[in-house]
């Protein structure tokens, strides 16, 4: 088993809606080995998605510590949590979040552009990432000249093209339909699997979960199961290279 890169004590977070007290998280624990896909899996209002966001630091926890590495990032300043999630944190979102006038090689290389990188340098990245989730043909295309799916392609190109440590997938196929669904969720299992990278996904969905080595459920702020699992992401094609999930018009 890995080190840990990722680990929760006694989290706790409370939120103040209207004159009332609402908790979110209620005494949650747990560690993330690197290299790790794990499912955070919950129905709406569950605390998933806070979850996800004190984990990637975007809240700040009520009680509690969050560790990555040898990090407590939840003591850490607002500005020094921005040039964390630069340097070791890629998020993947359900909505895409691509910039409607750039093109896929430009939406890849932004992430870059706060590292520092010249531009010979970041799109030389953003080329090897596209040309990884079968895109080095739309390069030049922008998102309304693409599919969700190739789309949602960009999105994970975008996130892992500065080498994470740990990738943040919240809801990733939740616009997508079956098998394109299929084909994204094996790209991040695939791409994770390459680097070493550690993979947080957050759905509700419980078909997503069965794509993750691990499976921690959440409701009303609890932990009620953490198991293990064996992910199903090349089952049928153990063999199958990134490359080789284009699809057209997908």
């Amino acid at each position: 088993m890995s080190a840990p890169i990722i680990r929760v004590k006694n989290l706790r977070k409370v939120y103040k809606v209207g004159g009332e007290y609402v908790v979110a998280l209620d005494d949650v624990s747990f560690e993330v080995p690197t290299g790790q896909v794990c499912c955070i899996v919950g129905t709406s209002g569950s605390g998933k998605s806070t979850l996800l966001n004190q984990l990637a630091g975007l809240e700040k926890p009520t009680r509690g510590e969050v560790f990555i590495g040898k990090r407590d990032i939840s003591r850490f300043s607002e500005d020094r949590l921005a040039k964390f999630r630069q340097k070791y944190i890629g998020f993947i979102f359900q909505s895409y979040n691509l910039m409607a006038s750039m093109t896929a090689l430009e939406n890849v290389s932004l992430p870059l552009i706060f590292r520092g990188a010249d531009k010979t340098l970041r799109e030389k990245a953003a080329r090897k990432i596209l040309s990884e989730v079968g895109l080095k043909e739309r390069l030049a295309h922008t998102p309304a000249q693409m599919s969700g799916g190739q789309q949602q392609r960009v999105g994970i190109a975008r996130a892992f093209v500065a080498n994470p440590k740990i990738v943040f997938a919240d809801e990733p196929t939740g616009n997508l339909d079956s098998r394109t669904t299929m084909e994204v969720m094996r790209m991040m299992v695939g791409l994770c699997r390459r680097h070493n990278q550690t993979l947080i996904l957050v759905t509700h969905d419980p078909n997503l979960a069965k794509y993750a080595d691990r499976i921690i459920t959440i409701l009303d702020g609890n932990i009620t199961s953490d198991m293990e699992n064996r992910s199903i992401a090349f089952d049928d094609e153990d063999d199958m290279t990134i490359e080789e999930t284009e699809v057209n018009g997908q």
